[in-house]
């Protein structure tokens, strides 16, 4: 096998990513890199790839990105760039057969070129069933579905590891993100609790010994969120022009100062087994208590609000409860007001009077959190420190989809959100109720009465 020498220029970050990525006596499997620009993170990558398989006979490895055009079409490229850049001989490269998406080298290894996009038809990723690996290297690993992740890893330390005694590596590279990379390890990383198997190495550009000095001043002359993620590898700031929240307002959430007035009980209601049932008691726009039900009959959801109304003093009037599906005899027995998230939106009640005041949004449910977004942007809202993490994560969620297309105002739908976050986001979809009540209250316009012509007697 040819003998390379890889100068990283003094870059440390490098030398820690390539010395936990070749000791297989640590027990670090999983290895999360963020590069900043100029880290040529797909390059050196496929060169890991390229070592193991020409090391170590009939192994196997994969790269992978969510679409497998795109793969070929950047990392595949990369490879052939390191082979050349190299003087890979040509017996050492590999035969690339792009019929089957993969390389196959004279020692019997392999790398297989995989699609893991998301199709309808298969949603447990079952077409992965029959593979066994030995390593894998994934590129943009936020791009991916976190069930996809969690059934590949299943597939590993299946390929002639125990005989070279090689830990399953899994190598992967990312933007920011706040899907499941934020969640599993940048958030775990900076709450130092990540376990022991997984590393996180964030490669700033600072770190890059090699990075031209105007790249990181324009970085400097940038606006904050550009900053604060590429110079900074700060996850939690988002330049997505479609979110409906600004992430610093959803921030400020447990620091805004009270909007206090009538109180109101809002209710995500669900039933043993299904999600999660949150009953939030607001005072005005500040949440001033929650509940929260993991398994619970309707009886006991009930019982709760009955509690809060009495100890709170809200009317049922000014109780809201999820009606969709089994929940509408929670609203019959309480006698409170019932929300169906597919009803159609709300009309002010000046738009009877004025066909410019109509509003046009998918349904109800999309119509409250536009309302939602207007009192976090405007610091309006205030809520408990309980969970906060997760009702952050929940609001960031929500963003606004098919701009491009005419038609009705819409939301990112539940099931993706769920995707997403692996969860359901049941703490913002009560705050989002909450605002059920606030598109009720339009006054209506003042319309000058017509005069009228009395008798005079005589």
């Amino acid at each position: 096998m040819a003998e390379l020498s890889f100068d990283t220029y003094w870059n440390k970050k490098q030398k820690e990513m390539f010395r936990v990525l070749l000791d297989n006596e640590n027990w670090i499997t999983d290895i999360w890199y963020w590069g900043a620009a100029w880290w040529g993170k797909s390059y050196w990558w496929v060169a890991w790839q390229w070592m193991a398989r020409n090391k170590y006979p009939w192994t196997r490895g994969f790269l992978w990105r969510k679409e497998l055009k795109r793969l070929k079409q950047t990392t595949l490229l990369s490879y052939f760039k390191f082979c050349n850049d190299y003087n890979i001989p040509e017996e050492q490269r590999g035969v690339y057969n792009a019929q089957n998406s993969e390389i196959n080298f004279a020692n019997g290894s392999q790398i297989l070129l995989l699609d893991l996009s998301y199709m309808p038809s298969d949603p447990m990723y079952t077409r992965f069933g029959s593979l066994e690996l030995t390593d894998w290297f994934a590129d943009e690993i936020a791009e991916i579905d976190d069930q996809c992740l969690m059934i590949l890893k299943t597939r590993i330390w299946r390929q002639m590891n125990d005989e070279y005694w090689l830990l399953p590596k899994f190598l992967g590279t990312f933007n920011p993100d706040k899907g499941h990379v934020y969640r599993n390890y940048y958030k775990a990383a900076k709450d130092r609790t990540l376990p022991d198997y997984r590393v996180f190495i964030p490669a700033l550009a600072t770190d890059n010994k090699k990075l031209p000095t105007s790249y990181i001043d324009q970085l400097k002359k940038a606006d904050n969120v550009t900053q604060q993620r590429l110079l900074y590898w700060n996850f939690e700031y988002d330049d997505t022009p479609w979110r409906l929240m600004d992430y610093e307002k959803i921030l400020d959430m447990k620091t805004n100062g009270k909007h206090n007035g009538q109180k109101y009980i809002s209710c995500d209601a669900a039933r043993k087994w299904k999600d999660k049932a949150i009953i939030s008691v607001f005072d005005g726009y500040e949440e001033i208590d929650r509940a929260t039900f993991w398994k619970c009959l309707n009886v006991d959801i009930e019982n709760k609000i009955r509690e809060f109304a009495y100890k709170y003093n809200v009317w049922m009037s000014n109780t809201i409860v999820d009606e969709d599906w089994v929940w509408g005899g929670i609203v019959d027995h309480l006698s409170c007001k019932g929300f169906i998230n597919n009803s159609s939106c709300i009309q002010p009640l000046e738009a009877k009077y004025d066909e410019t005041k109509k509003v046009n949004y998918m349904n109800l449910k999309t119509q409250c959190y536009f309302e939602l977004a207007k009192l976090v942007n405007t610091n309006k809202i205030k809520v408990l420190e309980e969970d906060f993490d997760i009702l952050a994560e929940e609001l960031d969620a929500i963003v606004e989809i098919d701009l491009d297309k005419d038609g009705k105002k819409k939301i990112i739908s539940k099931e993706d959100i769920k995707a997403k976050l692996w969860r359901s986001p049941d703490i913002s979809d009560t705050m989002m109720m909450r605002c059920y009540f606030d598109i009720n209250l339009i006054e209506p316009p003042k319309i000058k009465p017509k005069a009228v012509r009395r008798a005079i007697p005589r």
